[in-house]
C-alpha cells in the first residue's frame, strides 16, 4: 500500500484543505476544505486532485446568476478530443495510479498550475488541434506540461523527441531523424 498523499493546505480552484474529515469505504480520503466565499466543504480527493470540485458551490451559482441559465455551461467541449487529452494528461502527471504515472508523474514531470485546475486555460493556450493525426508533445521531454513547452505534434514529430534510456544504442535512421 502507498504511501497516503496530506493535502493540507494545498488550494483546489476556491478551496483550501484544511485536513482529513474522515475515511470512507475502500480507503478513500473525504477532505473538509475551506471555501473562498467561507463556506466549509467535505470533498473526496480524487475530485480535488482531478479538478471536479473547486468551490462549494458558490462558483455554479454565480454562473446561473451571470448566464441567467440554470445548466451553467462553462466551455462546452467536454466531449471533444483536447478534453481528454487534458485528462488523460492530468492523470499521468497527477495520478499514482495511472499505467503512465511512473513515466511522467514518478518522474517529477508536472503540470503547471494554471492547466492543473483549468481546461479553459489549456484550451487558450493549446488552441484546437491542427488535425486528427495531432497530439500534445514536451518539447523538452524532461520539462513539465506548460505553455512555453507544450505544442501540438503528429506521432512522427513525437518519435524524434524519444526518451532513450542509458546505454541504449540507436540506429543511424534514429539519429538522423533527430537532427
Amino acid at each position: 500500500m502507498g504511501k497516503k498523499l496530506d493535502l493540507t493546505g494545498e488550494r483546489f480552484g476556491r478551496l483550501t484543505v484544511l485536513g482529513v474529515h474522515s475515511i470512507a469505504p475502500r480507503s478513500v480520503t473525504i477532505w473538509l476544505c475551506k471555501c473562498e466565499c467561507g463556506a466549509e466543504v467535505t470533498v473526496r480527493a480524487t475530485n480535488l486532485r482531478a479538478g471536479n470540485t473547486n468551490s462549494c458551490g458558490c462558483l455554479r451559482k454565480e454562473l446561473i446568476a451571470k448566464t441567467g441559465k440554470e445548466k451553467a455551461r462553462t466551455h462546452g467541449l467536454s466531449s471533444s478530443r483536447e478534453y481528454w487529452i487534458y485528462h488523460a494528461m492530468k492523470s499521468r502527471c497527477l495520478n499514482p495510479k495511472s499505467s503512465d504515472y511512473p513515466r511522467y508523474g514518478g518522474r517529477g514531470i508536472k503540470v503547471c498550475d494554471r492547466w492543473q485546475h483549468s481546461f479553459e486555460n489549456f484550451y487558450a493556450d493549446m488552441g484546437p488541434r491542427p488535425s486528427d493525426k495531432h497530439s500534445i508533445e514536451r518539447r523538452e521531454n524532461n520539462g513539465n506540461y506548460e505553455p512555453s513547452n507544450c505544442y501540438w505534434a503528429t506521432a512522427s514529430e513525437q518519435n524524434k523527441n524519444k526518451r532513450y534510456p542509458k546505454g541504449y544504442k540507436r540506429s543511424i535512421g534514429q539519429l538522423a531523424c533527430q537532427s
